[in-house]
């Protein structure tokens, strides 16, 4: 529940999106990103995702297409992305990367957007990302710190809805007996 929750909380609350709007999920193959993935879906949006190029077939299963595929272990995304929307970029990035990644990932809202930072690696200054890309709203998100029981029990009655009805799937999972903990390890690296 924990990664829909985050993925339904950024989306819709701190992203605010609309039907129609580009979304970039960076990490799409990773829990909350999958859930991302999903909702954005469901809501209508044009979705891309970055994952490193082993996880690909995940994102493809999902849905998307090589166009709307990045690698996440370079900077190529942001050209691939801006010359696939001809310069326009998307509207919102979901973001867990650092460093030179998060520079591009900003970057890929020319037209300014919301920019979504759920890692805690850089966050950055929102005034400083404001001066330096306009029109862009940064949020750093916590989902223990910003939402209330009242918003929890609300978004997850409407996550129960979409899963009853079969908008919405339960996210794969693998498990392997304790005596092969290092198959298990090497498989999520």
């Amino acid at each position: 529940p924990a990664v829909f929750l985050t993925a339904y909380y950024v989306l819709a609350h701190v992203a605010r999106v609309s039907a129609g709007e580009r979304v970039l999920v960076h990490a799409g193959t990773g829990g909350v990103g999958m859930a991302a993935v999903q909702l954005a879906k469901h809501w209508g949006l044009d979705v891309c995702a970055t994952a490193s190029p082993g996880k690909w077939e995940v994102l493809r299963s999902m849905g998307l297409d090589d166009e709307h595929i990045a690698n996440s272990r370079t900077l190529e995304f942001e050209q691939k992305f801006l010359t696939a929307t001809a310069g326009a970029g998307m509207d919102v990035v979901v973001d867990c990367l650092k460093e030179e990644f998060v520079d591009a990932s900003l970057r890929l809202l020319p037209r300014g957007g919301r920019f979504i930072e759920l890692g805690k690696a850089d966050i950055r200054d929102p005034g400083e990302v404001a001066l330096q890309h306009s029109d862009v709203e940064y949020h750093a998100f916590d989902l223990l710190a910003d939402v209330t029981l009242d918003s929890l029990s609300e978004m997850l009655r409407e996550l129960v809805k979409l899963f009853e009805t079969g908008e919405l799937r339960p996210l794969p999972w693998r498990s392997w007996d304790i005596r092969q903990a290092s198959d298990a390890y090497r498989f999520l690296s």
